[in-house]
């Protein structure tokens, strides 16, 4: 008498989980909101600025870093030596103007970066320390 077996092949096994992979990347790359991109790109693009800033007010005077609604941007005695423009829809409030010293200081502003659009609702709070320092929130 021929026990019978109890199991599952190979073949099934990885079907089974191709298929499962397949409906979980397709489940899950529906859940991220893709709104937020923007902002994000935006407020990325900022710290890096603050940080570009803070580095050549060490290496050289005469160093400020604009924030306007739309742009940010890096002068060298007035004259833009780097300009970064923020992704469509996305604005940045307060305008300011941060000065540094050759130590990399600057004085300390809360940046708040807003989407509208398809962004709309979502915000990204970017704070500059009196050290130079700038850290999303």
């Amino acid at each position: 008498m021929r026990k019978s077996e109890h199991g599952f092949t190979l073949l099934e096994l990885i079907t089974v989980m191709i298929l499962i992979g397949v409906i979980s990347i397709s489940l899950f790359s529906r859940i991220g909101s893709t709104g937020t991109a923007p902002v994000q790109s935006s407020r990325d693009d900022l710290i890096a600025a603050l940080f570009f800033a803070q580095q050549q007010a060490m290496m050289r005077p005469g160093i400020t870093l604009v924030v306007a609604s739309t742009a940010v941007s890096v002068n060298r005695n007035g004259n833009p030596i780097r300009v970064s423009t923020f992704a469509r829809g996305v604005t940045a409030s307060p305008v300011v103007t941060l000065s540094y010293d050759r130590l990399g200081r600057t004085t300390a502003a809360n940046i708040v970066v807003t989407g509208s659009g398809n962004s709309s609702g979502v915000s990204a709070t970017v704070r500059v320390e009196t050290s130079g320092y700038a850290f999303a929130n």
